[in-house]
């Protein structure tokens, strides 16, 4: 079989990857949250590895907090920041897990007075969009960017 032919069939024979840049360098009020629509396309996706950077001073600022909610197309149908994980066995009912990560305490020091992190989750929708928190009393300019795996 040509090359071409088994690209065809099996386009991804090794794990197949996209970057997504939610937002470069956005200005985030203080005290206040924001996200870009619309909702960014991942199906065909198994996880999603979402990078936030922001500027920070020092370390006892407030940190910029990641929220994450999957919906079923770019318009947000159905869109849902809360899961229950049934694949645990727990006695009933289920609680349900709001979808938000904290900052806190990823500040890489004095010298880049800058804080990054990653979150790490499965694909839960065929689309995804992203809210930032800045906890801070001062404005932040805030990165995020996303690396799909399949």
């Amino acid at each position: 079989m040509s090359q071409k032919a088994a690209a065809r069939e099996n386009p991804c024979c090794h794990p197949c990857t996209k970057v997504i840049k939610f937002m470069t360098d956005r200005e985030v009020p203080a005290n206040n949250g924001t996200s870009i629509p619309p909702y960014k396309g991942i199906d065909g996706y198994r996880h999603i590895n979402i990078f936030v950077q922001f500027n920070q001073e020092a370390a006892d600022e407030g940190p910029v907090d990641l929220g994450v909610m999957f919906a079923f197309d770019a318009s947000g149908a159905m869109a849902a920041r809360r899961y229950a994980n049934l694949e645990e066995n727990l006695p009933p009912p289920q609680s349900i897990n709001f979808i938000e990560v904290s900052g806190s305490g990823s500040w890489h020091g004095s010298q880049e007075k800058v804080s990054r992190y990653v979150a790490r989750f499965p694909i839960m929708g065929p689309f995804v969009q992203v809210f930032v928190y800045n906890r801070a009393g001062v404005a932040r300019k805030v990165n995020v960017w996303a690396y799909l795996v399949s």
